[in-house]
């Protein structure tokens, strides 16, 4: 096995010289060896190689008299509902998330859908194998295998986040990106009535138009481009497992999760009162503290990654928790990201305020400018953070909740190495925009130096 499909938050690689059958039959073994659960739920993405994958894995828990519950097609927040729901001990989803067509891997929980990462069990589960503890793991008895369908619970569970008769006839776009998302959506447009202008909405894990990834500036041209010569209230994209929601105005330009983390803070704390934990990551931070101590509540900075910020979450009982790259968590999900409750919630504000979203975003923007993450492919991250230190360490208050955060009352930096590809990654916040650049600026003088 290539152990080095093993990461911080998941099991990732190429299909199939670096991820396989044989392999993830060795991984459902060695999640046993780990966690002992009496029953596994089983569900995956639209990729064409994750049927194979999958089946692999079914037989894997199987073979070691784990009882397995499929949930065959679906995204990734439909995972932890099952597991959360249903009080199952477990569940994996066969997804590669946005990575491209090529890629494919495996996204765990334990009870309670909680996650499990390289802190809590995942590379436990790589050392297993390694050591060949996964071959002991066998049965007399082989473990019984069940189809259940949890679309129609999953509807309900997402729409009890809002009050359904506030909401309007709004239009809008929205980009599926050829993932399972598809399914849910129209059956809210239905039940709301809703004007859905689709854009990659049937299913197709051969992702013919790229990486299945709206973050990428190139990715969104296509989303931006149909909302401006549509009539539209707003535009929303979600990458192909559908964990992750991403936001356009009525005009098609782009929201960042930095002003959606602050949005939702505020629509939160208005729904269940201001006496609650909010939770953010420390990339961006200025626009969510300023929503949540205005309206009383607590702000926690945590360490980013959506396994990290859950377990932040359980820790704190936090009401909610939002992160720039478009996760967004609820503690009434299961202290869960989920990609619809967003928008649905974002639906919901809109349907109540006779206003545009441009205008009703604008305040959260206002004052602030920022650089956007920036990634930089460099020799030697952890010289770069130390010569960063060196420069900026004395002009402001310093912070290493996630890589190295400095801050003045003018500006504030993150840099941070990425926790799932070899990157840096730079965010820089300012109360003026020309300050932003001349910041930028002085951090790639160093990156320079260092880039491969």
């Amino acid at each position: 096995m290539n152990f080095n499909i093993f990461h911080a938050y998941d099991i990732r690689g190429i299909y199939p010289s670096e991820i396989n059958e044989e392999a993830v039959y060795s991984i459902a073994k060695g999640y046993i060896c780990i966690f002992r659960p009496e029953n596994v739920v089983i569900g995956m993405d639209v990729r064409i190689s994750s049927q194979s994958l999958k089946e692999s894995l079914v037989k894997g828990f199987l073979d070691a008299g784990v009882n397995v519950i499929d949930i065959g097609q679906i995204t990734t927040d439909m995972l932890y509902f099952a597991v959360g729901n249903y009080n199952y001990s477990g569940g994996i989803i066969v997804s590669a998330s946005h990575n491209p067509r090529e890629y494919n891997g495996l996204k765990m929980v334990k009870q309670k859908a909680t996650a499990i990462s390289s802190d809590t069990g995942l590379f436990d589960i790589r050392e297993a194998i390694r050591n060949g503890k996964e071959r002991k793991i066998s049965s007399r008895n082989r473990g019984t295998y069940e189809r259940k369908e949890i679309l129609d619970d999953y509807i309900e569970h997402v729409l009890s986040f809002i009050d359904t008769s506030s909401i309007r006839k709004l239009v809008f776009v929205a980009n599926a990106n050829f993932g399972f998302v598809c399914k849910p959506i129209k059956m809210i447009m239905d039940q709301l009535h809703l004007n859905l202008i689709p854009l990659n909405f049937t299913p197709d894990g051969s992702f013919p138009k790229g990486a299945p990834d709206p973050m990428l500036t190139e990715n969104r041209a296509e989303t931006e481009e149909l909302i401006r010569k549509s009539n539209v209230d707003f535009g929303v994209a979600w990458d192909a497992d559908a964990d992750r929601a991403m936001f356009f105005d009525e005009e098609g330009r782009f929201i960042s999760g930095a002003y959606i983390t602050a949005f939702i803070s505020k629509i939160m704390l208005e729904k269940y009162g201001k006496n609650n934990k909010i939770i953010l990551d420390p990339r961006v931070i200025w626009p969510t503290l300023k929503v949540v101590n205005e309206m009383g509540g607590y702000p926690i900075i945590s360490k980013c990654g959506h396994t990290f910020m859950k377990d932040r979450m359980r820790s704190e009982d936090a009401l909610f928790a939002g992160e720039m790259s478009a996760h967004y968590y609820f503690r009434n999900n299961f202290y869960a990201d989920n990609g619809v409750i967003p928008f649905l919630l974002i639906l919901e504000y809109l349907s109540k305020e006779n206003k545009k979203f441009s205008e009703i975003i604008s305040p959260f923007m206002k004052g602030h400018y920022m650089s956007g993450e920036l990634n930089y492919k460099v020799k030697n991250i952890k010289r770069i953070i130390e010569k960063v230190r060196s420069l900026f360490g004395n002009r402001g208050k310093e912070d290493f909740t996630d890589g190295y955060s400095v801050e003045s009352d003018a500006w504030r930096i993150n840099i941070r190495p990425s926790n799932t590809e070899p990157l840096l990654r730079l965010n820089v916040e300012a109360r003026k925009e020309k300050l932003v650049e001349k910041i930028v600026d002085e951090i790639e003088d160093i990156i320079n130096e260092h880039s491969v």
